[in-house]
């Protein structure tokens, strides 16, 4: 029997890599059209497909609860402006300078336990998060010329989607993950329609098949990373988010010729670092118990 903790480091592990060849198929569509544009585009893909996912597994798209309601309305919201800022700093920095900073995520989750959902922190969590911290510093470095406005787009991001995992952990189990997924990608793809001013055709576009592309991978990220957080532990699952960089740095050198810089590579080993250091302490703390 495999257990609940394995499919959620399973799940976020394929939503991280997922994630990250979305990223690479938009950041060649920035191009050719704008954020708003390709939002919209690929968030009517996207809805389409997690309604028909919902529609086949006959999930119910009524929440009964009016706090799952309402956790399920922050929680699209925090998506779309994580996805907005996030995009933004993905466009005008390396796949894998972005990526990096994402990876403070795990940190910040933990840190949020901590304020909201009443953990008590352990010595072990509290070093690991100065560390992350000092990780972070190191790739961002305030001060140098790599450090700009796009930087603190991704940092903004980073805020938005620990905030939106630690609402996760708030939702009623019964509700599917994949009617979680479909609400946030469409209020996603509303805010895109009404942001976005200029007219969008399909056949102007160079690679207008790399829209298919980027909304297959986001949709399963979508589910997958809903349901990750939701039947595994949140301090256990989060570090395997960190398989991220790896395919960032992979995949932005296959298809961008980029090469990350030695700070933004030794700055996300020591995130990771700090990670696989909760996740040893803490499967220690289990043996234990």
């Amino acid at each position: 029997m495999i257990s609940e903790n394995t499919k959620g480091a399973f799940l976020i592990s394929l939503a991280a890599a997922c994630y990250v060849m979305s990223d690479i198929f938009m950041k060649f569509l920035s191009s050719e059209i704008s954020i708003f544009q390709i939002t919209f585009l690929r968030g009517l893909l996207v809805t389409f497909f997690l309604f028909s996912y919902c529609y086949i597994s006959k999930a119910s798209f009524f929440v009964k609860e009016w706090k799952d309601r309402l956790v399920i309305a922050i929680r699209s919201i925090l998506e779309v402006i994580m996805t907005y800022t996030f995009l933004a700093a993905l466009f005008n920095m390396n796949v894998a300078n972005a990526n990096a900073i994402l990876q403070l995520i795990p940190l910040m989750v933990l840190l949020g336990s901590f304020a909201f959902l009443r953990q008590s922190p352990k010595t072990h969590e509290w070093i690991a998060v100065l560390v992350g911290c000092l990780g972070a510093l190191i790739i961002i470095r305030p001060g140098a010329l790599d450090f700009n406005f796009f930087t603190i787009h991704a940092l903004v991001a980073v805020l938005c989607l620990a905030a939106r995992d630690l609402l996760t952990v708030r939702l009623n189990k019964n509700i599917p993950s994949n009617i979680v997924a479909f609400y946030s990608a469409l209020m996603l793809t509303l805010a895109s329609f009404l942001l976005s001013k200029d007219t969008m055709y399909l056949g102007e576009l160079r690679n207008s098949y790399f829209i298919l592309y980027t909304a297959i991978f986001v949709s399963i990220g979508y589910i997958a990373s809903v349901a990750a957080m939701r039947f595994g532990d949140v301090t256990f699952v989060s570090p395997f988010r960190y398989t991220a960089l790896l395919w960032a740095t992979v995949m932005g050198f296959i298809f961008f010729n980029e090469i990350p810089k030695f700070t933004t590579l030794l700055g996300g080993f020591i995130i990771i670092l700090a990670g696989v250091y909760i996740f040893y302490k803490s499967k220690e703390n289990r043996k234990v118990s």
